[in-house]
């Protein structure tokens, strides 16, 4: 069933553009799976911009921190209105293929050039050089708004049933992780197979990302046909001719107002701070804390393999335990486990460092639990106001993503040239030291900040159910 929620005298009702009805039924193991491989595409184009693009331009482009850092702040400045743009564009679309398969389905490709181009080191002169780097970084930023936003907000088309939702969130969990296994595990390899046993050669990094790009295109069209969005939405009254500034105003208007909404997205920005900022300054942790970058392939293979395991208990847990909490406790877990880390690479022990890369994807599951609440809480919007605001939601959460990824990674590598960091350098054992503290401990505390923002979440799993129940008895009327 197509249907937009109308505000009639106060009241939440359902206009059906279909015969339909939105079943209380659950969802297929391979319409999951299909929906799942929408992350592992995103993976596949994303993983080397968040994980390899920062130590990309300090030891093969030659750009400072200083100019690394003023990259990703414009980048962040233009996404703060990119992003939200694009998601009330995406929420408001009307078209035969829904509100969000259309970005997925010609995004793809674009992203996949896009990440290629950011790798692409051009033989130009000192500005020139820096110019082609932002411009190639910030297109690959938009075009990953487009492709990710709308993989995020398809959860909450395909259903309205807060199960399947969770469900769903796990199989876009679990296909991430096993893109992310195998990126972790080949990645390295790959860059010193083409770069001919160099780490720190351009070929490498180029032929790796352009594999990838290659696989992620295929990953995202099977998300795009495997899956069918039933529910539409945007600002209502959706029938009226389109008015794409005033749609923006009025999307973030409704999200901005939402308490439940803002104490989500501020954890979410303090939370991913924490995980991007760590892997955007990981590869050092490897390249002279460790001393040795083959170890990438077995810390991220570790990490991955334990990110894989979240997407299994979590369904359960979700049901017994509000997910706010869950949230709350995966943060406290994942400050522990970067302590384990740094203590770790103090002692250059390779099996403790691999043992807790493991339990650090372990516990990392305030991601599933956290969009698995965004549905909640676009619901809990939509009754209340009849705008549903999914993509300006999810616009503002891959904001967050980036902007944590840029603040993490940039404060990250300012940090690391203020405590001595210097590209291709002998660093004193002092330095290294330094860095260690730097690449966890930073981290730990953004971890440790989330909580609090996350505990003053009102939604809960007794609201949710709540809403689900109205949402599914005004579509039963309108059958």
């Amino acid at each position: 069933m197509d249907a937009t929620v109308e505000v009639v005298s106060g009241k939440a009702t359902m206009e059906n553009k279909d015969t339909k009805s939105n079943e209380r039924v659950g969802l297929s193991f391979w319409r999951k799976l299909g929906y799942g491989m929408g992350e592992a595409g995103t993976q596949f184009s994303w993983t080397m911009i968040s994980s390899y693009l920062t130590i990309y331009y300090t030891n093969i482009v030659g750009l400072t921190p200083l100019v690394i850092s003023a990259i990703m702040l414009i980048a962040r400045i233009w996404d703060a209105i990119n992003d939200p743009m694009f998601g009330s564009i995406a929420e408001n679309t009307r078209s035969k293929w829904g509100r969000f398969r259309p970005y997925i389905l010609f995004g793809a490709p674009v992203l996949s050039l896009c990440t290629c181009l950011t790798f692409l080191n051009l033989n130009l002169p000192g500005v020139w050089k820096i110019l082609w780097c932002a411009i190639s970084y910030i297109l690959c930023g938009m075009a990953y708004t487009a492709v990710s936003i709308s993989v995020g907000s398809l959860a909450n088309s395909i259903t309205t049933v807060n199960k399947e939702r969770v469900a769903l969130n796990s199989f876009k969990g679990a296909m991430g992780s096993v893109a992310g296994i195998l990126m972790g595990a080949i990645t390295m390899p790959m860059i010193l197979f083409f770069g001919n046993g160099d780490a720190n050669s351009e070929r490498g990094y180029l032929g790796a990302t352009i594999v990838f790009s290659l696989i992620a295109i295929p990953c995202l069209f099977t998300c795009v046909f495997s899956t069918k969005e039933v529910v539409s939405g945007g600002v209502k009254g959706s029938s009226e001719k389109q008015n794409v500034v005033k749609n923006l105003w009025i999307s973030f208007r409704t999200v901005i107002k939402d308490k439940n909404t803002a104490m989500l997205l501020l954890g979410m920005l303090l939370f991913l701070t924490g995980v991007f900022g760590r892997l955007g300054i990981m590869a050092y942790y490897f390249f002279n804390v460790f001393e040795n970058p083959a170890l990438i392939a077995a810390g991220g293979t570790a990490l991955q393999i334990g990110m894989l395991v979240p997407n299994f208990y979590i369904p359960y847990l979700a049901q017994k335990i509000d997910k706010k909490v869950l949230c709350c406790i995966s943060c406290m877990l994942e400050a522990l486990c970067c302590v384990g880390f740094f203590f770790a690479g103090e002692a250059k022990a390779v099996v403790p460092m691999v043992i807790v890369s493991f339990l650090y994807g372990a516990v990392n599951f305030a991601g599933i639990a956290t969009f698995s609440l965004i549905g909640e809480v676009i619901d809990d919007i939509w009754l209340k106001t009849g705008n549903r605001a999914d993509g300006m939601i999810y616009s503002v959460i891959s904001f967050s993503t980036k902007l944590g990824n840029a603040i993490g990674g940039a404060i990250g590598i300012i940090i690391l040239g203020a405590v001595g960091f210097v590209a291709n350098a002998q660093l004193s054992a002092d330095v290294v030291t330094k860095m260690n503290a730097v690449i966890n401990f930073g981290p730990a505390l953004m971890f440790l900040l989330a909580i609090i923002p996350f505990a003053m979440i009102k939604m809960t799993n007794a609201i949710g159910i709540e809403n689900e129940a109205k949402v599914l008895a005004i579509l039963n009327e309108n059958k």
